[in-house]
């Protein structure tokens, strides 16, 4: 091979390695072994004039926080079929339900990359998603090599994409956002069929948020149903029904009847006229309320109208006349029904009239925590079915708040028994068993809508029963699994007619059904597999401290209740240390597994038996310190680590002096929750924290004092022993729901407490704390009962309130004798219990509920010993405030207005406003987004808010707070949530003003200074970007000009080098052209 044939071969060689190089190393998306994948959730690319609110809505199937590195996002253009923008999703995560927003400004959320307006193109086009590394980029034509999403996408009905559906979706034609669906916006939303196929319908625009898929077509065919009823217990609050059916319909000749249960009896009719929302609602309730209607209530309607106790919204065809008050109802001419109730114990007689056959409604949690309305969430055919309707979150004007599909799981029992029967009433029955007995476990208002593609099957005399459990949430649906594991444990026994079973999961393992740990999450709304919650590990006992100093008697105890042995493959036990919280010992169980009797020791040499694993004498810290127990497949737990509750199982929190603080600890491992003492004077001899009251995991409140039993039950006090015992007189409980704080010189003005309605308060007491002494300086015995609506307030007698049968007045002097100006304070409520110690008995107290908070604004937002975190009250002159309990707040608490009786004041993410600040910092360095740092810039804004606005706010009021740092600016951004129009208008005007305030915010003792900009640093990055973009294009073309030019050299060379002088003939020209 002659030289020049030599360099034309390496010169092709080597531009097949650049080619080959170039392209995708993830040839099939297929051999990507993930178990989730980054999904299109939804599109809004056309918007009503200019297109100003696009976005595109991405999903991660893990339903979790997830790095996006690898994937891109293209956007194609019909016309030509090339990429138009494409997007490198390398350094984003989607949020912590697995959403991630591409779009305009205005989209609210705000989308984590933004477009400029009117850059998603309308259609006929395409939108992809891929994974690899490309080469993906603008003016790329439309390919499938690393696709793992796509939706090809129009405008007109008329529009044809077909070379965009042949590569990306092929059998699918492109889908089309029809503008004449909504008056105003529509998107195309993916939803799951019953056949688990995926596909996209026009709806409302939910960006950021669960798609609501309400089939529409069946909703156009449909008739007007009652889609929400919400009751109240006073009439400050908002109570309404919302009916839903045709969008954009004009309603007439309708009527709302309301029938009181007790009576059977009509006691309130009204007329309908009106017109269906774009999305097929209609409101109706009380003119005056914030919330806009569409039908009013009369003006002398005496409220609330809609009653407590057991009543019933029915849906009539008809005329005002033919529904007098007073008259009893009938099922002629009757569209739809809702029999509810919010007591225990019904009578069936208005089910037999309005829905035979059919259940009642409990339309009250029985925990009594937060606001609930009944929400219907099956459509649209279901008529006169309370099965269909499940507790959520009020939403008038709003798709309603129901059990999603995305927070599901298949569960399984079998019923042992003489007999099996595959009826459909079987179905329906065991769906009603399941209900009550998860409501009963959880007290969480559990119905038949949690629950969905039922099948019954038999196995010999057994009966096999399959359905799909869905919650509102991930944290519920890992509740109801733990709840449902515990009624697997109870081998109940149940009865259809005349046939008996006994429950168990026996039967499950020769179903041939796949079982999974709990600790494992499987695929959110999975239903190819059937899956198991099985009951789950546990931290059992706890011996960190024995007498003396020998320690050599130490351990921690695991059980497991389920069947046995247990393999504890991937758990890991975690120690950590209280003063650094840094794991000082890591445990990895993986190749043990617990005995025969579901035990597993950890411990010292001393202990006996001996432990399955020994440690070292002397290692379990005393406290104050922590064991937590974790379940992972891909994590890594070593010592050193810091504090995480990823994976984490159970953990107990424990100190063997009763007077130290665990913030971190608890924050992290057991939220919300005191920490546990050991106390040594329980006994002369060794003793142990031991689960004793329940299954649950992360609970304190299962744990006692008592002798130690390494590897056999616990010394749980037995009814009639000789040991200590607490018996809890009360099956309710009662929480402190708001504390009015009246000023600077009494703490004080009322205090309302929350539980259950109609409950007696007959053994419970409130007592008053200052700073940190352990002694309550008043206590004061409650009597009467809790009102219907669940609410017991207590106030001075001087502020008395005529006609509130459920108030308990005080003499002013039992809690203003302390000035407010004391540091802290706390207000308890106990219960007394019995104590039987050595056969004698005596009275005991047991705490229910606590608040501790502060006056002075300066104080740090930490623990007070027993009584738990402090809530710092920013109180300007003589305004009087409270602290309301708040679902919405991580703290419980926020500061609010006070409203003695009825619903708290609290901050709404519907009264919210995104908040977007820069600080200047010397040092971005010091600037790390961890719990702690959030905890504390969230306090200084919270008070830079309340010395501008004095309108009572606290950090729980900015909800998701985030920040970045470069050049020395901070990007603050976040929700800002208020409890009124006028607050928010107030918040409003305090952003306006904060980038010119010459005051400092002081964070941590860092003074920062507000930037009067915040696109500086925008535009630093972009430039930087862009000449990091130029190094590498000016990189590359040198690298090609300096291989052409070496190339060149090497032809120079060879031509001026003579090969055989005996057969070359040369010319002038050729002599020439060869010099060149």
């Amino acid at each position: 091979m002659d030289p020049v044939q030599l360099t034309t071969v390496v010169w092709f060689v080597s531009v097949l390695l650049c080619e080959v190089a170039s392209q995708n190393l993830i040839k099939n998306p297929k051999k990507q072994k993930t178990e989730h994948l980054l999904l299109i959730s939804e599109v809004n690319a056309d918007n009503p004039g200019d297109d100003t609110s696009e976005y595109v809505e991405l999903y991660h199937t893990s339903g979790r926080q997830t790095p996006l590195d690898g994937y891109h996002l293209v956007f194609y253009n019909g016309n030509g079929n090339m990429a138009y923008r494409v997007k490198d999703l390398k350094g984003f995560s989607t949020d912590s339900q697995g959403f991630f927003l591409v779009g305009s400004s205005t989209v609210m959320p705000r989308p984590s990359v933004i477009l400029p307006k009117n850059t998603i193109q309308n259609g006929p086009d395409a939108i992809a998603v891929y994974f690899g590394k490309g080469p993906f980029k603008e003016n790329m034509k439309v390919t499938n090599e690393g696709l793992v999403d796509a939706l090809v996408h129009k405008s007109k009905n008329s529009d044809r994409a077909d070379d965009l559906v042949r590569i990306l979706t092929p059998g699918t034609e492109p889908y089309l956002e029809d503008p004449l669906f909504r008056t105003s916006d529509e998107s195309l939303e993916r939803c799951q069929g019953r056949d688990s196929h995926w596909f996209f319908q026009v709806a409302t625009p939910t960006p950021g948020s669960d798609n609501h898929c309400v089939p529409f077509a069946q909703l156009n065919a449909s008739t007007l149903l009652i889609s929400e009823v919400n009751v109240v217990s006073s009439p400050g609050e908002f109570e309404f029904v919302e009916l839903q059916g045709p969008p954009s319909t004009d309603v007439k000749d309708l009527m709302l009847v309301l029938i009181e249960g007790s009576t059977q009896k009509i006691y309130f009719a009204l007329e309908m006229s009106g017109r269906t929302s774009p999305d097929g609602l209609l409101l109706i309730g009380p003119s005056q309320a914030e919330t806009q209607v569409d039908v009013p209530f009369p003006p002398n309607s005496s409220l609330p109208l809609l009653k407590a106790g057991l009543n019933a919204v029915a849906l009539y065809i008809g005329v005002n006349s033919s529904f007098a008050p007073g008259t009893v109802p009938s099922a002629t001419d009757l569209l739809d029904a809702l029999v509810y109730t919010t007591v225990e114990g019904t009578d069936a007689k208005l089910l037999d009239v309005l829905s035979p056959g059919k259940p009642i409604f409990y339309g009250r949690e029985r925990s009594q925590q937060g606001n609930s309305s009944m929400n219907r969430c099956v459509c649209c055919s279901a008529t006169r079915d309370a099965s269909v309707y499940a507790l959520g979150k009020p939403t008038p004007r709003y798709f309603n708040d129901c059990p999603k599909k995305r927070f599901s799981q298949e569960i399984s029992l079998c019923l042992q028994g003489a007999g099996c029967h595959q009826e459909s009433s079987v179905q329906h029955s065991m769906i009603m068993l399941l209900a009550q007995a998860l409501g009963k476990q959880c007290g969480c208002g559990v119905s038949p809508a949690h629950f969905r593609d039922a099948a019954v099957a038999c196995q010999g005399p057994d009966l096999v029963f399959t359905t799909l459990l869905m919650a509102r949430s991930a944290e519920k649906l890992t509740g109801l699994l733990q709840d449902f594991s515990l009624f697997l444990e109870s081998k109940e026994v149940v009865g259809f007619g005349e046939w008996n079973g006994t429950v168990t999961a026996t039967c499950l393992r020769d179903a041939n059904v796949t079982e999974m740990s709990p600790a494992t999450p499987g695929k959110p709304g999975s239903t190819k597999e059937s899956l198991i919650p099985q009951a789950e590990l546990l931290i059992n006992e706890v011996n960190p401290d024995n007498p003396g100093a020998r320690e050599d008697t130490e351990y921690v105890e695991l059980f497991y209740p389920g069947s046995v042995p247990f393999d504890l493959r991937d758990y890991w036990l975690v120690l950590y240390n209280g003063k650094n919280n840094l794991a000082y010992k890591v445990v990895n169980l993986t190749g043990h597994r617990t005995d025969d009797r579901g035990y597993f020791l950890v411990g010292s040499n001393g202990v006996t038996p001996k432990p399955s694993i020994v440690l070292p004498p002397n290692t379990i810290q005393n406290g104050l310190d922590a064991v937590a127990l974790y379940h992972s497949a891909t994590a890594s737990y070593q010592t050193n680590m810091a504090l995480t509750d990823e994976g984490l199982v159970d953990a107990v929190v424990y100190t063997s002096r009763g007077s130290e603080k665990a913030d971190k600890l608890l924050a992290v491992l057991a939220p919300g929750q005191n920490v546990l003492y050991e106390d040594d004077s329980h006994s002369d001899q060794d003793e142990s924290l031991s689960r004793c009251r329940s299954l649950r995991p992360r609970n304190h409140d299962s744990f006692q004092v008592t002798a130690i039993t390494p590897s056999h039950e616990n010394a749980c006090p037995p009814p009639g022993s000789n040991s200590t015992e607490y018996v809890e007189p009360h099956n309710h409980s009662v929480l402190i729901n708001e504390v009015g704080l009246a000023n600077c010189s009494v703490p004080y003005q009322f205090i309302e407490l929350k539980g259950t309605p109609s409950a007696s308060l007959k053994g419970y007491a409130l007592e008053f704390f200052s700073s940190q002494d352990r002694k309550p300086y008043a206590s004061i015995p409650l009597r009467g009962t809790f009102g219907s609506g669940g609410l017991f307030v207590l106030l001075s007698e001087q502020q008395s309130r005529p006609g509130k049968a459920y108030d308990q007045l005080v003499t002013p002097s039992v809690w203003s004798n302390l000035s407010a100006r004391q540091q802290f304070h706390a207000v308890a409520v106990t219960s007394h219990v019995l104590q039987i110690r050595n056969s004698t008995i005596a009275t005991g107290q047991s705490l229910e509920d606590v608040v501790a908070f502060t006056l002075k604004p300066s104080a740090s937002q930490r623990h007070l010993g027993f009584l738990g975190p402090i809530h710092v009250v920013s109180s300007t002159g003589e305004r009087p405030v409270s602290l309301s309990r708040c679902s919405s707040c991580s703290t419980t608490f926020a500061v609010s207005e006070a409203t003695p009786g009825s619903e708290n004041s609290c901050p709404q993410e519907s009264l919210s406003v995104i908040l977007g600040i820069c600080l200047q910092t010397p040092n971005c360095s010091m600037w790390s987004p961890n719990p702690l740092m959030l905890a504390s810039l969230q306090k200084a804004l919270a008070d830079s808010m309340e010395e501008s606005c004095s309108c009572g706010v606290c950090p729980c009021y900015l909800q998701g707070l985030n920040f970045t740092c470069f050049n020395s600016i901070l990007k603050l951004s976040c929700q800002l949530w208020a409890r009124s129009s006028k607050q928010l208008q107030q918040l409003t005007k305090w952003q306006a003003d904060f980038p010119r305030s010459p005051r400092l915010l002081v964070v941590d003792g860092k003074p920062l200074r507000s930037s009067l900009s915040c696109s500086a640093s925008d535009r630093t990055v972009l430039s930087e970007a862009s000449f990091q973009a130029w190094e590498i294009a000016l990189a590359v073309l040198g690298s090609i000009l300096l291989a052409l030019l070496l190339t060149g050299v090497a032809l120079y060379f060879i031509k001026r080098r003579p090969q055989n002088y005996t057969t070359i003939e040369m010319n002038d020209r050729c002599e020439i052209m060869a010099d060149i």
